[in-house]
């Protein structure tokens, strides 16, 4: 009992920024946005296919990530593989790597190449693009990622992004731009 309570009290006296919660600020078919207020923070634009498997893009003012997640995974620590990519762009077959026991990281291996790719895939997910196929390269089955119905999330993940901005910084995200 006494653990438990140092444990309670211990949890409530961590102040509420520190704490990774996410705040989210809309859904539709099976994508959410959602705010990470942490330092630094970020967005999450997540797909849930509620059958276990995620994909997830996180992006803060100076990186992008790519992260796919299955709940019967257990990813040795260090692994690194390839992933597939089959889309409106054609076939790419792309590095991945641990992130956790369940979890892999695509496009990690240059990081202002895969920062690039991720930014521009979301943009014209945005857009209007059809679904991509990922491929594992060991025996898990093809997923079939809905980028198609991203256009709907849109508004809700500029918005997230603009929270991103200090008060006093213009937002290079921002809808209420002007060209003079």
């Amino acid at each position: 009992m006494k653990t438990f309570s140092v444990l309670l009290l211990t949890a409530l006296l961590i102040p509420a920024t520190a704490r990774s919660e996410t705040e989210w600020m809309g859904d539709a078919r099976q994508w959410s946005v959602g705010f990470v207020g942490e330092k630094p923070s970020y967005c999450r634009l997540v797909w849930n296919n509620e059958l276990g498997k995620t994909v997830e893009f996180r992006q803060s003012l100076d990186s992008v990530m790519w992260l796919v997640s299955k709940d019967g995974w257990d990813i040795p620590e260090g692994t690194t593989t390839k992933v597939t990519l089959v889309g409106y762009s054609g076939t790419k077959a792309v590095a991945a790597e641990f992130f956790d026991s369940k979890t892999l990281r695509v496009l990690p291996a240059d990081e202002k190449t895969g920062v690039a790719r991720i930014k521009k895939m979301l943009k014209n997910s945005f857009i209007g693009t059809p679904d991509m196929e990922l491929d594992f390269a060991g025996n898990e089955e093809k997923w079939v990622v809905p980028l198609s119905r991203l256009q709907q999330m849109y508004t809700t993940y500029v918005n997230c992004l603009n929270r991103l901005v200090p008060a006093n910084q213009a937002s290079q995200v921002s809808d209420k731009t002007q060209p003079f």
